[in-house]
């Protein structure tokens, strides 16, 4: 019999708290200090994915590379973006250099929670890998509203 395949089963849902390999450093009591790094055991510090709040509106600013090796601490990046405060939450990705489909899946799911809270996920600056997953799967994208 072969083994279940690892995406059988439900999606599990956004972590509310950064995983083990992040840490989150906060200047105060609230979310928006907060910054999540990831270092790679493996590889070493090479493979980092920074989060760090936008300080002219509500959001956060995404620096790195979104792969397999930083998918965890995107996704608690993105848990902390979802509870954002405001109507709409903006989130700047002009220095991250790379979205895997994995990654654009969560920023999918992020945005549905946004969305399912009466509220909207407003990308900046996508880099070309993003663009380029929205041409392939337009339909599973389409709720994604980039920036002008």
């Amino acid at each position: 019999m072969l083994p279940p395949h690892r995406h059988d089963g439900p999606v599990p849902p956004l972590p509310l708290v950064p995983p083990i390999g992040a840490q989150a450093l906060y200047e105060d009591g609230t979310w928006a200090d907060a910054v999540l790094r990831c270092a790679n055991a493996a590889t070493g510090p090479a493979a980092t994915l920074t989060a760090r709040p936008l300080r002219d509106r509500p959001g956060a600013r995404l620096s790195g590379s979104c792969d397999l090796d930083t998918r965890t601490v995107l996704r608690a990046a993105l848990g902390v973006v979802t509870r954002i405060p405001g109507p709409v939450v903006h989130l700047d990705l002009s220095a991250v250099a790379f979205l895997d489909t994995a990654a654009v899946a969560a920023l999918v799911q992020a945005n549905a929670t946004v969305t399912g809270q009466g509220r909207r996920l407003l990308l900046h600056h996508p880099p070309y890998s993003l663009r380029k997953l929205v041409e392939m799967f337009p339909d599973e994208c389409a709720a994604l509203e980039v920036a002008a």
